[in-house]
């Protein structure tokens, strides 16, 4: 199994298993509905959630402890891989623009089209563009993650490896959600810390599950699937 499979698996594993217990929960919920208002709703209703959320966490701890290895030797398979060297050209073009007070961003456009996708050489023109507008965040995130899209042959180690902290926050994030929509969660939020409306996770749209490794990645990884695969995994 490679590694991306590792916790694709993991993760798929782990949200069917919220996901059956919401629904298990609230079958419960809706027997018990004839009772409410006696100490027994009260007393079954509470012991139904503690089930629920024991086994919310049983099944986290075996995601965690699955997502966290595989995350390792992501790191560990990143840390060996080698790089296609940039050519003559594309370093004489690092270093003029280094000489340049602040490159405009048409002419960091205009060099990313020159580094032939060498992931290399997008990473060196990205540092500058942080250098350059590390005042402009917004224009420094276009930049930079248009700059690393746009290796075409690999995923550059530092790139991979960013890649790799940004599935490790996402995964953890899952984890510790309520199993229902993010966008959703978000607006309900939004508005419970404005206007103080509290909510329930349970009557809100889920999460879709995952059908396979690459819907998964392309849902939760703002990195090309196949070049984050070619880079975390073992070489066959």
């Amino acid at each position: 199994m490679t590694n991306t499979d590792r916790v694709y698996t993991a993760m798929r594993d782990f949200t069917d298993a919220r996901r059956a217990n919401r629904t298990e929960f609230l079958q419960k919920q809706k027997k018990l509905e004839q009772y409410k208002g006696s100490p027994y709703y009260s007393d079954e209703l509470k012991a139904a959630r503690k089930a629920r959320e024991d086994a919310d966490a049983a099944a986290r701890d075996i995601c965690k402890k699955a997502v966290n290895e595989a995350l390792q030797d992501m790191q560990r398979v990143n840390s060996k891989r080698g790089v296609t060297a940039p050519t003559d050209e594309q370093v004489r073009i690092l270093e003029v623009l280094r000489m340049m007070k602040k490159p405009s961003k048409s002419t960091l456009d205009a060099a990313a089209n020159s580094m032939s996708g060498n992931a290399l050489a997008l990473a060196a023109l990205s540092e500058i563009a942080h250098e350059a507008y590390a005042n402009e965040p917004a224009a420094l995130d276009r930049l930079t993650t248009n700059y690393n899209s746009r290796a075409t042959k690999e995923l550059g180690a530092e790139s991979a490896l960013q890649a790799i902290k940004e599935l490790a926050k996402t995964c953890g994030e899952i984890m510790n959600g309520s199993g229902a929509n993010r966008k959703a969660v978000m607006g309900k939020e939004f508005n419970a810390r404005v206007h103080g409306l509290d909510y329930d996770p349970d009557s809100l749209p889920q999460e879709e599950p995952y059908k396979t490794e690459r819907d998964f990645y392309n849902r939760e990884l703002n990195v090309d699937y196949d070049l984050f695969k070619a880079a975390v995994n073992e070489s066959t």
